[in-house]
């Protein structure tokens, strides 16, 4: 990716993680509107003309090339390159509390951001008497799957995510009859095929209430960090199965 090379892997997935989190719809790239909107579900104890300054620095600083558009390249510069910042570290402050993300696991020695993880995960953690490891994810994924009489996963890093087939199978776990398997190819996938099924896959979690925010390339890649949040999220609305 242009300009984002020389960033760490895993500081670049944290951050990807952020930028989707504001780009609400999905297009690739945050509006204006989509700043203002932030801040208004943060509901950080600012006054109204702080936030509009806020919003309008923001805007003016990340926006590099001044189309009105902010990409994910030039987040990742602007947000790395404020670091320290007041601006920036209000920004951060907001993302994290932004449909109940709530930081965990301290600070990353590579980046100085925070790893973050969603508010299923954080539900999930808080309603057992030790916090939900891999492991019990996968577990719970595997029954899940089993009952439902289809294929289990060997992990986060299993190479059969890749074709987001395992999700799919889940959500269908989860919800019978949601997921339109006359509509997928399952094998000898071509990347186009793979993201597609991927895209499908991240909107059907949403659609079935998991508050799923990885975006679809981090099943294709099998990132097993967004993985995991993946399946974190549907074990938890599973978990609310009545």
């Amino acid at each position: 990716m242009a300009g984002t090379s020389h960033i760490p892997a895993e500081e670049m997935e944290e951050l990807r993680e952020a930028f989707s989190k504001v780009d609400v719809d999905g297009n690739g790239h945050i509006s204006t509107d989509e700043l203002n909107q932030l801040f208004k579900e943060a509901n950080l104890p600012l006054p109204g003309y702080r936030v509009r300054e806020i919003v309008q620095e923001l805007s003016r600083t990340m926006d590099l090339n001044q189309d009105g558009k902010i990409t994910f390249d030039e987040f990742a510069k602007v947000v790395r390159d404020l670091k320290s910042s007041e601006v920036a570290k209000t920004f951060r402050k907001a993302i994290n509390k932004k449909e109940g993300i709530y930081s965990v696991a301290g600070t990353s020695e590579q980046s100085g951001t925070q790893h973050s993880y969603s508010g299923e995960t954080n539900t999930l953690q808080n309603n057992h008497t030790k916090p939900v490891i891999d492991d019990t994810i996968v577990i719970w994924v595997n029954d899940a799957l089993t009952q439902a009489g289809k294929g289990t996963i060997s992990g986060f890093k299993d190479g059969s995510i890749s074709s987001s087939m395992p999700v799919l199978d889940l959500i269908d776990a989860i919800q019978p009859g949601s997921i339109r398997y006359d509509l997928l190819k399952a094998e000898d996938l071509t990347d186009e095929e793979k993201l597609n099924n991927a895209k499908y896959a991240i909107s059907m979690a949403r659609k079935i209430g998991a508050r799923v925010y990885a975006l679809p390339e981090d099943l294709v890649e099998v990132k097993p960090k967004m993985v995991m949040t993946v399946f974190a999220c549907l074990m938890a609305r599973g978990m609310r199965r009545i």
